[in-house]
């Protein structure tokens, strides 16, 4: 076998690498930058949360009167609607929020108006969990976590 065939090749070959070129360094450049835009995206998520609010302050409640503020929001619902409140408790719960445990009972539209209206009112309240069920005397008792927001 001789050389020529070999240098051809070669030269074939060089210049095939040198016509792509500037494709392939468009190609590393753009790599580089995804790159790049990856690390400061996995840099943002590892960083630990800052303290700026969820939520605008109207609709969060006060962290002194959040409890008795809740309790009284379900009671002038409850007694507007004659729905009776069987239990009304703080519940554990994690740092920025104010949980409550609920259990009310009496006419099931009274109750599920009781629990739309809870919802719609500011500051926000809203359900975490909840469970209806059939009481005896043709009712219904709810029961159920609500969750809100405190500032």
């Amino acid at each position: 076998m001789s050389r020529r065939p070999i240098l051809w090749g070669v030269l074939i070959g060089l210049l095939l690498a040198a016509l792509l070129a500037p494709w392939t360094g468009a190609a590393l450049g753009r790599l580089a930058k995804a790159r790049a835009a990856r690390a400061s995206a996995v840099a943002a998520l590892a960083a630990p949360a800052s303290d700026s609010a969820v939520l605008q302050p109207d609709l969060a409640f006060p962290r002194a009167e959040a409890i008795g503020a809740i309790r009284g929001r379900v009671e002038r619902l409850a007694h507007g609607g004659g729905v009776l409140v069987e239990a009304l408790a703080p519940a554990a719960q994690p740092a920025p929020l104010v949980m409550v445990e609920l259990r009310v009972s009496g006419p099931e539209k009274a109750v599920l108006a009781l629990a739309d209206a809870i919802e719609r009112e500011r500051p926000l309240l809203r359900f975490h969990s909840w469970r209806v069920e059939a009481v005896a005397g043709g009712g219904v008792r709810l029961s159920g976590v609500l969750v809100g927001a405190v500032r």
